[in-house]
C-alpha cells in the first residue's frame, strides 16, 4: 500500500512541475479600450506579469512599458498595474545597448483635468482686477496640470520622440527601464524582450510597422 502512495505521489508532483510549460507565454498583447462616457477608443500593446490561456494580469506597485495609440497617433511609456494605480513620476527607457532615453512626467499628454478646480479658481478671480484675473488663472491652470503629470499612473512620450523610441523597440531585442527618484535612480526596474509579438501586437493597433521601422 505504501508503495502505491509513492507512486501516486510521484505522479502528482510530476504533473505540478509539466503544468507550467502549458501556460502562455510572456509576450506583447494588444488591447482596445472604450471610455464608457466618451466613447473616446484607445488601443494598447503591453506585456504583463501573469499570463493565463485568456488573460494576462499586471502587479501593484509594479511598472510596465506600454505603447497606446490615440487617434492614430503613439504614446510610449510606463504605466503601474494592478488595481491600485500609483504615480510613475520620470522614466528612463534603453533598447539593447542604445542610449537610454529619459521621459519627464512633464512630457504626459493630459487626458483629464478636473473642472470643478477651475470652476473654484474662477469665482475667486472674479473679485480681482481685470488685469489679475487672466494671469491667476493662467498660473492656476499651468500649477494644475503639473500636479496631475506628477501624480498620473503613466508617464509617456509623444510625436517624434515616440516614433523614434518605436522604432528602436522594432529592431531591438530587450527593452530595459526604471523609474527615476529625486536625484537618485529609483529600484524599480524591469526588463523585457521584445520581438515579433510586438509587431503583431502593434499591427493590431493600426501601426503601420513598415513605416516605423
Amino acid at each position: 500500500m505504501k508503495a502505491i502512495y509513492a507512486i501516486v505521489s510521484i505522479l502528482t508532483l510530476s504533473g505540478c512541475v509539466a503544468t507550467p510549460s502549458l501556460s502562455p507565454k510572456v509576450e506583447w498583447i494588444s488591447k482596445t479600450n472604450i471610455d464608457e462616457f466618451t466613447d473616446k477608443q484607445t488601443c494598447s500593446v503591453t506585456v504583463g506579469s501573469l499570463y493565463s490561456q485568456n488573460s494576462v494580469y499586471t502587479y501593484n506597485n509594479h511598472y510596465y512599458p506600454y505603447i497606446d495609440v490615440v487617434n492614430g497617433k503613439a504614446r510610449v511609456g510606463i504605466r503601474s498595474g494592478g488595481k491600485i494605480k500609483i504615480p510613475v513620476g520620470d522614466v528612463q527607457i534603453r533598447i539593447d545597448s542604445n542610449k537610454a532615453w529619459t521621459i519627464s512626467s512633464s512630457e504626459t499628454p493630459l487626458d483629464y483635468v478636473p473642472e470643478g478646480t477651475m470652476s473654484s479658481i474662477d469665482a475667486y478671480a472674479k473679485n480681482l482686477p481685470k488685469q489679475n484675473q487672466a494671469l491667476l488663472k493662467d498660473t492656476y491652470k499651468t500649477t494644475m496640470e503639473t500636479a496631475v503629470k506628477a501624480m498620473s499612473p503613466f508617464t509617456a512620450t509623444t510625436g517624434n520622440k515616440a516614433k523614434n523610441i518605436l522604432r528602436e523597440m522594432l529592431t531591438g531585442e530587450v527593452i530595459k527601464y526604471r523609474t527615476i527618484g529625486l536625484n537618485q535612480a529609483a529600484s524599480s526596474t524591469g526588463e523585457y524582450k521584445l520581438g515579433e509579438s510586438l509587431k503583431t501586437a502593434l499591427k493590431q493597433c493600426g501601426v503601420d510597422i513598415d513605416q516605423e521601422a
